[in-house]
Parts: structure tokens; C-alpha cells; sequence
């Protein structure tokens, strides 16, 4: 991953950021293994199961992705205006569309039949299933989805910048955002949530021609936070003379969403057929709790992990690496302790740092590396 830098200024909370989300993302994916649900479509169940798991997969689910699109919609414009559509795209095609068709082709199928192999005793011959189930019943994208609709909102940026192209020009004057920015935010999100939800269950996944996969029910809410990361670089937020946002007013207003937030969702949304009165609620407790904690970890980030050190360094240049193959790694360990009977806490703690070490180590020590050495031997080429 490239340390983004906005004019003179190294944005590195917003990197640390980012990695530290990924990082989240590792562990809820592995708690997804705990929960008292029993998911039948998810990789690897464990025999130990926790409440505690269960709140916390309905509470990390809420922010991670929309931060996320945040951040990419904060860097995505600054690239597009200064380099131009052909170099923008070029770039996107390598980093995002890519490794995107990629990952759908060669490790959602290896993620998908995990769901059977885990579960059977004589699971199916794995070359078959990928020619037959996996494009059938088993089709997903696993996580690669997000990059195949990232690579549609660039898509959107794309077209909006060569139709208003003044717009994405940084504005001149730093402003901070006004009064009923924020509250008609979370209004709007909350609206393009309660109409999804109106028709599609809250956490439906549609296949769409096999080309994308998304939750119809957060499509909208995902545009508006990645183009809330276009508004907030054309005014200079979070730079050092824009707009930042403050921790303690922001920190405060999470917590209380966070109680709110479970809080409703236990008691209103996990009934059959809930009423629409409850699904505008759901809305509005979603996206009030999306932007609180969005903005106060953006505003801890800034205030106390703006930092250059070597681990943070490494963990920002790895973690994309880290996100793209973190389910390869924690399938087969998933698999491995999945019927030991010990103690769910050590064994939960010990899977999830096992997991991130191994990640990292892949990223840092073997994938990185290997990738470095193709972009020398092309840059020999070049010059030679």
C-alpha cells in the first residue's frame, strides 16, 4: 500500500487507519467461526460458541466497510485530477480490477468449498466443485466483493469527473462543515438503508450476473461514505488548517450509539417480519451508529497514531496484501482447531494473533517481496 500524501503533508493516521481496519476485519472474520448462530453458509464453525461473538459481529459490521469507502473516496479525486483518467485508471485496473477477477476466480471457489469441507467427512473432489457448484448454489465472491464495487464507484467518479471536472478541483477556501451537515448525513444514509430494507432482508447478498455481489441494502449507504471522502478532500478535511474532527464530542456520541445501536438490533430486527415502523428505526440506529464511530476513529487516528514508526510503516505498505489473503490463512487453521475442546478465549486469541503474525509474515517476507522483483525486472526493461 502506497503512504498517501495530501500536498507536503504525509497523511499517516489515515493509513494507520486503514490498517488498523483490515486488521479488524482479520479478527471478525475469525469471531464469525464463534458466534451462537450456526451459519450455514459461513467457512468454518467451531464447536465452541459465545454470545459475546454475537455482538460483536453485529457491532464491527456496521463501520468497517463504510470507513473503508471513506478512505478511498478521500484519495480517489486527489489521484484522478492530478494524474489524469488514463494514468487513474491504469493504476486501478492493476491494483483493484485485477486482483479483484482474481481473487473470484481462483480464491472465492478454494473459500467456498471450505464450507463443505468442513462439514463433511468425504467432502467433494475440489475441481469438479469449482466447475459445477461453485458457479451454481456455492457462488460467492467472498471478500473480494468490495473491490468489485469500489471498481464500480470509480467507475461513477470517472464519469462525474468528466462531466463537472471543476467540481473535483480542491476548493480554494477551507470551510468547515456546517451545522446540519452531519445530521443530514446520517438522515440520508439512514434513508438509503430503510429503502433497501423495505425490499431486501437487512443483510441479503445478491449475486448480480455473476459479476458483482452486494448487500442491496447498503449499496446507497456505501456511495454516500465514499462520496462523503470526495467532499472531504475537495475542502481540505483533516489537514492540518481543515476541518479535524474532535475526540472527546465524537468518542462520546459512539459509545452511546453503540448501546443503542445492539441494543435495538437484538430486541427489533432479529424478529420474523419486522414491522416497517422497526426497520426505519434499525435505519436510522445503523447510520446514526456508522457515522459517530467513523468520526471517532478518525479523530483518534489523528490525535494520537499520526505516526511514521516502523510497525505502524509496515502494516500500512502490508495491509492490502493482508486483506486480500487473510481468508487463505485462516481457513486451514480454522480447520485445524475447529473440534478442540479448550478453552474458547485462548483458543479464539490464539488463532486470531496466529492468524495476523502469519498474514503478515506472507505479505511482508514472501508476496511483497516477490511482487518488488517484477517491478524491477519490468524497470530493467524500461532502461535497458
Amino acid at each position: 500500500m502506497k503512504l498517501q500524501v495530501l500536498g507536503n503533508q504525509r497523511m499517516y493516521f489515515l493509513d494507520n487507519l486503514k490498517a488498523f481496519i483490515i486488521l479488524l476485519m482479520v479478527v471478525f472474520h475469525v469471531g464469525m467461526g464463534y458466534t451462537t448462530w450456526d451459519l450455514k453458509w459461513w467457512t468454518v464453525n467451531d464447536i465452541q460458541k459465545n454470545k459475546f461473538f454475537d455482538w460483536f459481529i453485529l457491532e464491527t459490521d456496521v463501520y468497517i466497510m463504510p470507513i473503508m469507502f471513506m478512505i478511498a473516496g478521500y484519495f480517489a479525486p486527489m489521484v484522478l485530477d492530478k494524474k489524469g483518467v488514463t494514468v487513474f485508471w491504469k493504476d486501478k485496473l492493476k491494483r483493484i480490477v485485477l486482483p479483484w477477477i482474481g481473487g473470484v476466480l481462483f480464491i472465492a471457489p478454494f473459500i467456498s468449498y471450505s464450507i463443505l469441507f468442513s462439514r463433511m467427512d468425504t467432502p467433494p473432489n475440489y475441481f469438479a466443485f469449482w466447475q459445477t457448484d461453485f458457479f451454481g448454489p456455492y457462488y460467492q465472491q467472498a471478500h473480494f466483493w468490495f473491490l468489485g464495487v469500489l471498481s464500480l464507484f470509480f467507475v461513477i467518479l470517472t464519469v462525474f469527473h468528466q462531466l463537472n471536472p471543476v467540481y473535483l478541483k480542491k476548493s480554494v477556501q477551507k470551510t468547515n462543515p456546517s451545522a446540519w451537515l452531519f445530521p443530514a448525513f446520517a438522515l440520508l444514509t439512514a434513508a438509503a438503508f430503510f429503502s433497501g430494507n423495505l425490499f431486501f432482508w437487512n443483510d441479503a447478498w445478491v449475486n448480480v450476473k455473476f459479476v458483482f455481489m452486494l448487500q442491496p441494502v447498503r449499496l446507497l449507504l456505501h456511495l454516500c461514505y465514499f462520496g462523503l471522502g470526495v467532499y472531504a478532500w475537495k475542502h481540505s478535511w483533516f489537514t492540518r488548517s481543515g476541518y479535524s474532527p474532535r475526540l472527546l464530542p465524537w468518542g462520546i456520541s459512539a459509545i452511546i450509539m453503540l448501546f443503542v445501536f445492539l441494543m435495538y438490533r437484538v430486541t427489533f430486527t432479529l424478529m420474523p417480519d419486522v414491522p416497517v415502523l422497526f426497520k426505519a428505526g434499525h435505519a436510522l440506529t445503523h447510520a446514526t451508529f456508522s457515522l459517530t464511530v467513523t468520526f471517532a476513529l478518525i479523530a483518534l487516528f489523528q490525535k494520537f497514531f499520526d505516526s511514521n514508526a516502523y510497525l505502524w510503516r509496515r502494516l500500512a505498505a502490508n495491509s492490502y496484501t493482508i486483506y486480500l489473503i487473510h481468508q487463505c490463512v485462516i481457513i486451514p487453521i480454522g480447520c485445524i482447531v475447529q473440534k478442540l475442546d479448550i478453552n474458547i478465549w485462548v483458543k479464539y486469541g490464539s488463532v486470531s494473533v496466529v492468524v495476523l503474525v502469519l498474514c503478515f509474515l506472507l505479505a511482508e517476507y514472501v508476496i511483497n517481496p516477490i511482487l518488488s522483483l517484477g517491478k524491477q525486472g519490468k524497470n530493467m526493461q524500461i532502461h535497458s
